[in-house]
């Protein structure tokens, strides 16, 4: 009997384990943490606003594997906070837990977090410092890789998604963060999805980099980037609740020399602008700003680079830049000085594509769309950038632009050489040109430009009609019923 109830007790019987304390844990938790992680944090959000979601979910390894890390905490942080007083959700890879290497659990907890972004409709920052899968988890780990791209995609075009890479971003990480809408990467940090051992090219990502520089600058643009963004693309087009420039500023008559920086710093309230990837695709710029109060999304080709031609590169700048600013209601200003498009062989493979792209840009958006002609719009770039028959709500020239099918040059070479004469001189002829058939008059008498303005008054006008257009979509949805005549 005795023999039996020791039997019984054996299975019946609590076995109690001591657990930590909350206060353990989270002196755990601090302890295997680099400080690095916790000082990104700091600089982004607003003092004492963070507040950590899942802390102490732990690595989950297989029961065949034993290691000294197997009771270690998930190496990533998330959780929201505060920026400039908006609501911002944020993921932290911390490389300092096993690399931050990506498992199943570290990839449920960016999920998670971008269920509660969605819901709450506000950004989301990843912070990517992590040196890739974890292999000992085999397909979860790389099933991992796939529940955050699903994340990401559902969340794309819904709220605002800013990528900072801030240490080792490569391989399949890499293209995650290629999903976000904007990439900010610390000047020592590698991004690559082959090594550049094998390519011989350590910056081949570069091109989807909107902004490099230190950990301080990164962190101010992406605090600077936010105050232009709205939390969600429900929100509208919005204006800045207090604006100290002057709407009705003269520009004078300036010379830009064919420089877009010059001309959006002088139509930008207080010349603040967010260039975006200033160093791809040089032709075409384009930003983030306040005209006239009214949040926006520029778009500007550079004379002086290469005669603002587009090319493969620049096409795809502005379509992906288009399609961002027309999820989240930015109106887009384009500012046209292009000769065309770049003929060359390199171009010419992904050439029709990648201007399909851009047109499909412009024609599918339904963000204010306000387009100012300086210079030149000759051929295809007429077309692409932002004119009335792609969708653009207003078209303006300046006095001095030249718009047609063909350069004035080339026009007369095309049209006109037979009138060349020892009185009549090939200068002549081409002045000529520009006086009659690529003239702003004659392109304004065929309804594609609304008006021709002097280069003083370029900013005053963009800001009428960005204030008029501020509500473009707003009455479609409140004619519920017809008013019936008497």
């Amino acid at each position: 009997m005795a023999n039996r109830e020791f039997a019984l007790n054996k299975y019946n019987k609590p076995n109690f384990c001591s657990l930590p304390s909350a206060a353990e844990l989270r002196e755990s938790l601090r302890a295997g943490e680099s400080q690095e992680a916790r000082a990104q944090i700091a600089m982004l959000f607003d003092p004492d606003t963070f507040v950590e979601v899942s802390a102490y979910t732990k690595r989950g390894f297989s029961d065949f594997i034993a290691t000294e890390k197997t009771n270690e905490f998930e190496g990533v942080i998330c959780g929201y906070g505060a920026i400039d007083g908006k609501l911002v959700f944020a993921f932290i890879e911390d490389a300092s837990r096993m690399g931050g290497a990506i498992d199943d659990r570290h990839a449920k907890k960016i999920t998670d977090l971008y269920t509660m972004a969605i819901n709450n409709g506000a950004p989301i920052i990843g912070i990517f410092n992590s040196n890739g899968t974890d292999i000992i988890e085999g397909t979860a780990g790389l099933a991992a890789y796939g529940r955050i791209m699903s994340a990401v995609t559902r969340a794309s075009g819904v709220i605002p998604q800013i990528a900072y890479i801030a240490g080792n971003c490569i391989g399949t990480c890499a293209a995650i963060a290629s999903m976000f809408d904007i990439v900010v990467k610390k000047d020592d940090a590698s991004l690559y999805v082959s090594s550049p051992a094998l390519t011989g090219e350590k910056d081949a990502q570069n091109a989807i980099v909107a902004f490099t520089g230190s950990e301080e600058q990164c962190a101010g643009y992406i605090i600077g980037l936010l105050s232009l963004l709205p939390s969600n693309s429900s929100v509208g087009v919005q204006c800045v609740e207090i604006y100290t420039d002057n709407l009705n500023r003269k520009l004078g008559n300036l010379d830009f020399g064919g420089n877009a920086l010059a001309i959006i710093s002088v139509i930008a309230d207080n010349s603040m602008f967010f260039e975006l990837g200033h160093d791809y695709a040089p032709a075409a710029t384009t930003a983030l700003t306040t005209i006239g109060g009214v949040r926006c999304g520029v778009v500007a080709t550079s004379y002086e680079n290469n005669e603002g031609r587009i090319d493969v590169s620049s096409a795809r700048k502005i379509a992906k830049f288009v399609s961002f600013c027309d999820s989240f209601s930015l109106p887009v200003v384009t500012i046209v000085d292009s000769l065309g498009l770049a003929i060359n062989k390199k171009n010419e493979e992904l050439f029709a594509p990648e201007l399909a792209k851009l047109a499909m840009a412009y024609a599918a958006s339904t963000c204010p769309k306000i387009t100012v002609i300086h210079g030149h719009a000759i051929g295809a770039a007429f077309v692409l950038l932002g004119s009335k028959s792609l969708g653009a709500d207003l078209v303006y020239a300046t006095e001095s632009s030249e718009i047609g099918a063909l350069s004035a040059a080339s026009g007369v070479a095309f049209a006109w050489d037979k009138y060349i004469t020892e009185e009549k001189t090939r200068e002549e002829l081409v002045a000529e040109w520009k006086q009659s058939v690529s003239s702003p008059a004659n392109a304004a008498s065929s309804g594609e430009i609304d008006d021709i303005i002097s280069i003083n008054e370029m900013r005053a006008r963009i800001c009428s009609a960005l204030l008029m257009l501020s509500a473009k979509g707003d009455a479609s949805a409140i004619a519920r019923r017809k008013v019936l005549p008497l």
